[in-house]
């Protein structure tokens, strides 16, 4: 899924406590959902020994533009014929703070198709559900929801939870603990050997190269 347009708005993370703090500049508007530029980055997801942390940061110029950039990695995979629950803990250092991050899961594809599901959270307390179908995101729940359950702010933890409900066939989302909302899909989706990660969304108007988009992502 390389260049493909995506209505989607993700943002970036990390998780270095040693690391001085950019001041906390909560954005006014959300970033536009339907013109990011979406592309598989696996190599800018510097992942530690354990393969348990990723951390992602640029601050690369090429990157800004009229659209922005959608990044993401899958390098978690599914291994049995049911969903296993995926969880990331995440924070977000800096950059803009009404872009989204968070977890993609279910990638694979559909009818010869990309496919993936997406739940996102933003540093302002916003979260959105969404699926990508051969490079394009459609909101699920309606689209960006305020919930203040999630942790606002630069360095701040959020844990984000997805769960899958045989009985009802939903999935079931949860934030720092609390069940947030659920959801179905149409679409006939194998859970066995599909791929699970991470997304950062670069805005088009981030502050390159005075500060970077970084975040970190650890597998709980």
């Amino acid at each position: 899924m390389k260049h493909e347009k995506l209505l989607i708005a993700f943002a970036s993370l990390a998780l270095f406590s040693s690391c001085e703090l950019a001041p906390f500049e909560e954005g006014e508007n959300l970033v536009n959902p339907d013109q990011t530029s979406v592309q598989e980055e696996s190599s800018m997801f510097e992942k530690d020994e354990q393969n348990k942390i990723f951390t992602f940061e640029t601050n690369d110029t090429k990157y800004l533009g009229e659209k922005g950039w959608t990044l993401w990695t899958v390098p978690n995979v599914n291994t049995s014929e049911s969903f296993n629950p995926v969880a990331v803990e995440v924070i977000k250092e800096s950059g803009r703070t009404e872009a989204g991050f968070g977890l993609v899961f279910c990638e694979q594809k559909i009818e010869g198709k990309p496919f993936m599901l997406a739940v996102l959270i933003n540093a302002n307390g916003y979260y959105t559900v969404g699926k990508v179908s051969d490079g394009v995101f459609c909101h699920i729940n309606g689209g960006w929801k305020n919930s203040n359950f999630i942790n606002k702010g630069y360095g701040i933890k959020n844990t984000i939870y997805v769960a899958y409900d045989t009985g009802t066939r939903n999935f079931i989302l949860k934030i720092n603990g609390y069940e947030i909302t659920s959801f179905t899909m149409s679409e006939q989706i194998s859970f066995k050997n599909s791929r699970s990660g991470f997304a950062v969304v670069i805005a088009h108007n981030e502050i390159f190269p005075g500060k970077p988009v970084r975040v970190t992502f650890e597998n709980k």
